[in-house]
């Protein structure tokens, strides 16, 4: 983070994300049959796809959409918005704002594990996924606009950046 900046790591770690949920989306979209989808886990020995003769290389997209998403999740947004809370936070509010913004954290993540069943169930299975593109477009927009680059820079220099609103010190 040190080497390669926040907003660097963040641009790339949102748009992995990005890609990869809009291609799990339009994977979903193309080619999946909500009637015999890919969560039907009961097998059979006469069935079809148990045997080596045929394989379909398109049924390895989710798998690397899945790893790409959590590869990019994992080396920006999931870390870097930790390190920046720390930095950009005021001192006295350190506390206070860091309890709420892991409070927020917790009950998004807990809102989005609930809504996914009944918004594949109310719309299409591809729908939370075109929703999660939509967020990492949101997020990369947010990122390019409204969080400085804090590498190199002390706490002391972020505070004073806040608190004067100086765009031209950190950029």
């Amino acid at each position: 983070m040190d080497k390669a900046g926040r907003k660097l790591l963040l641009f790339i770690s949102g748009s992995l994300m990005l890609v990869s949920s809009l291609s799990m989306g339009l994977y979903i979209h193309f080619t999946v049959d909500m009637k015999n989808n890919s969560t039907n886990l009961t097998v059979t020995a006469n069935d079809p796809r148990t045997h080596d003769a045929h394989v379909n290389y398109l049924e390895i997209i989710p798998l690397v959409c899945i790893m790409l998403y959590i590869l990019g999740y994992a080396f920006g947004w999931g870390p870097i918005t930790w390190l920046l809370m720390s930095e950009i936070l005021p001192l006295k509010a350190r506390g206070m704002a860091s309890g709420l913004c892991v409070m927020v954290s917790w009950i998004t993540g807990f809102v989005l594990t609930e809504a996914f069943l009944p918004v594949v169930n109310a719309f299409n299975l591809e729908t939370p996924f075109f929703f999660i593109t939509i967020i990492c477009v949101c997020c990369i927009i947010f990122t390019y606009f409204y969080v400085p680059e804090t590498k190199g820079r002390t706490l002391e220099q972020i505070e004073f950046y806040f608190r004067t609103g100086r765009r031209s010190f950190i950029k």
